[in-house]
């Protein structure tokens, strides 16, 4: 049996929780069982010989049959706020009924709000005043009161995570790129970008999975660096060998911004209420998924009013306790993650051969 012994993933369909899975699995350390909530989404970890699962957190019978003989769940299976409590309720009583000696359960640094400055992981935060922060907040109190009564919780609040697989933070960047289609003026790009490269964060989920001490605890999970968002931006453009990135203005930005957002939110209600309907019209005609594609284009590559808020934002998450209890020293630096993240970009053809400078 390997050190960890089995250990359930929930979300293993994910950008982090793939790759949790993959290098649990290929570094021998854990019998991993993958949870999915929809078979379609196993297709990137389909490749390994580990166990494949159906796992709806939101289904309290699913998870505890997910649950059933593991030592270990990492709970970063993704839900609406409003599922958010009665999910992490549901991993928490499987684990419990499975006998498991731990949970470890990703929040994040959402729940800090808007904060500036300086914030390590032993301020306590409050409320934030904003859905996904508060549903966050709600999902660790939760832990602490199970971690109370008995059972090994550790909470994990990653930063932004970066790297391979990656579309919020990386792919999504690197297709505007590409397309030349750049509407991020530098003015708005002075913010802190608190980056922590996916790798470091399984180093964290494993890390978490082996302490003795700590338990109980949230941590912060942050990258080495902390450079702005617009140095982040131009080293991942120079990282891809692009032409340098067109310097929008102000006024522009914003105009766009508000332009495309009666599209946003109409596309996120039809999604919400008719996404069976939707995608057999997207299967059935080819005029309409183009332009369903079309749309999602202008959408992903058109900054909202809040990612300008983000995107000016200053202010630096410390992983004190993360590295005074767990041992956590993150590996990959701005420069590595980047090179990788390019190396990555390149070989899934995010850059077309026309876009890079030779």
């Amino acid at each position: 049996m390997p050190e960890l012994g089995r250990v359930l993933i929930t979300g293993a369909g994910g950008f982090i929780g793939a790759r949790i899975a993959e290098v649990l699995h290929c570094a021998g350390l854990a019998d991993v069982r993958a949870g999915v909530r929809r078979w379609a989404s196993a297709a990137r970890i389909g490749r390994f010989p580990f166990e494949i699962t159906l796992c709806d957190v939101t289904d309290p019978a699913q998870m505890r049959t997910a649950a059933a003989g593991v030592r270990s769940i990492v709970h970063c299976a993704r839900t609406d706020n409003r599922d958010a409590v009665p999910a992490m309720r549901a991993v928490l009583e499987a684990a419990v009924a499975a006998g498991a000696e731990r949970v470890v359960h990703f929040s994040s640094i959402a729940v800090y709000g808007d904060v500036t400055g300086e914030v390590d992981d032993t301020v306590p935060p409050g409320p934030t005043g904003r859905a996904y922060g508060d549903a966050k907040l709600e999902t660790e109190a939760v832990c602490l009161e199970a971690a109370k009564r008995g059972l090994g919780v550790v909470v994990l609040r990653p930063s932004i995570v970066y790297g391979p697989f990656g579309d919020e933070w990386t792919g999504n960047y690197a297709r505007q790129m590409a397309r030349g289609a750049w509407m991020l003026p530098p003015e708005y790009c002075t913010g802190t970008a608190n980056l922590v490269y996916v790798d470091d964060v399984v180093q964290a989920v494993i890390r978490a999975l082996r302490t003795d001490r700590g338990l109980g605890a949230a941590y912060n999970i942050n990258g080495p660096d902390r450079p702005t968002w617009w140095q982040y931006f131009t080293a991942l453009n120079d990282a891809l060998d692009l032409p340098p990135l067109a310097k929008r203005s102000t006024v522009a930005a914003q105009t766009a911004a508000r332009a495309i957002q009666p599209v946003r939110s109409a596309a996120k209600l039809a999604l919400r209420r008719f996404e069976g309907p939707v995608r057999t019209l997207a299967q059935r005609s080819s005029a309409a998924k183009a332009l369903m594609k079309r749309a999602e284009a202008a959408i992903r590559q058109t900054p909202t009013i809040q990612d300008f808020e983000l995107y000016r934002h200053k202010v630096s998450f410390i992983s004190v306790r993360a590295q005074t209890l767990l041992g956590y020293v993150p590996a990959f630096s701005l420069a590595d993650g980047v090179a990788l993240s390019a190396a990555w970009l390149r070989h899934h053809h995010y850059i077309p051969e026309r876009s890079a400078k030779a």
